[in-house]
């Protein structure tokens, strides 16, 4: 069971980064930009193949991925760079690869939903909504004050209601974790420790671990959270990731003039370089509760 869910978690992982990055590619593709490599994971390479002038590589640490484009980091006069092309196209470069795990997303979910599968319930709201539509059962007060659940009854629409319904779930989802990531800073300084159900690839390992004997459908409601979740986190306004550089060119659309390239580079070096201490102290922090619950 331990190898299945290592292997699950593996290919979840891949197949969100993979998406994710497939999304750049296209979009730099079409723009007429030029890829230099499209890479799946970090570290030292393992294999790398060349083909149309783009090198195709795997890394060893199968967790992250990216599209290198000429002109992307350093200036370059070639017309085919990313510095070159014009400002809507490096925005269309820059939100596709989000675009494409809200896409993901709801390829998900319409599968859950064309099949069945019980309702996403992630706030409070959601289960006072629930338990009103006759989708949720809630039994007496626990000693803690909270209702537990009794019965959860499933939604299941036709095909192409369910894509319907699966883009509308999407995008409430999306809301509910943007909510939950805005509260995450104002949660680390007022009380100086991280939100609980914050997980990293650890957290995010243990959740596999206990999804998989639930069965494929409850890996592919994984996938399609998880998907939510990194579309959204990408497209906030942060240093390093998408949405801190699609914040650059907005700045760019409203001035009519483009942020000196260093400027642009130091902040976004700054903004990983502590995005990756807050991936560390995540990290450190599922490790120390498996830790501590097992003992």
């Amino acid at each position: 069971m331990i190898f299945l869910s290592i292997l699950a978690f593996l290919i979840i992982f891949s197949i969100l980064i993979l998406v994710h990055e497939a999304g750049h590619f296209f979009a730099a593709i079409k723009s007429g930009v030029k890829v230099e490599e499209f890479a799946l994971g970090m570290g030292k390479n393992i294999w790398k193949k060349k083909k149309n002038g783009v090198e195709y590589t795997v890394n060893a640490v199968p967790f992250g991925g990216f599209v290198r484009m000429l002109g992307e980091e350093a200036e370059s006069n070639d017309p085919r760079s990313f510095n070159k092309a014009k400002l809507y196209k490096r925005m269309f470069i820059t939100l596709f690869g989000v675009t494409m795990n809200f896409i993901l997303a709801i390829v998900c979910l319409t599968i859950l939903f064309t099949n069945g599968t019980n309702p996403i319930l992630i706030t409070e709201e959601d289960v006072a909504q629930a338990e009103e539509a006759g989708l949720l059962v809630l039994g007496e007060e626990n000693e803690e004050g909270k209702r537990e659940f009794i019965e959860l009854k499933p939604i299941q629409k036709p095909f192409p209601q369910s894509l319907v319904f699966a883009t509308t779930e999407t995008y409430r989802i999306s809301k509910a974790v943007v909510k939950k990531a805005a509260d995450i800073p104002m949660e680390i300084i007022e009380h100086g420790r991280l939100p609980e159900g914050l997980a990293g690839p650890v957290g995010i390992a243990e959740i596999t671990h206990k999804v998989v004997p639930l069965g494929i459908m409850a890996l592919i409601k994984l996938m399609a959270l998880l998907s939510i979740s990194l579309g959204v986190i990408n497209l906030m306004p942060i240093p390093a990731l998408d949405g801190g550089r699609f914040l650059f060119q907005l700045v760019e659309l409203i001035t009519w003039h483009k942020v000196p390239e260093k400027w642009e580079n130091a902040v976004h070096l700054t903004g990983y370089i502590l995005l990756m201490l807050l991936l560390v102290a995540i990290t450190w922090n599922d490790i120390f509760r498996l830790f501590f619950s097992a003992t």
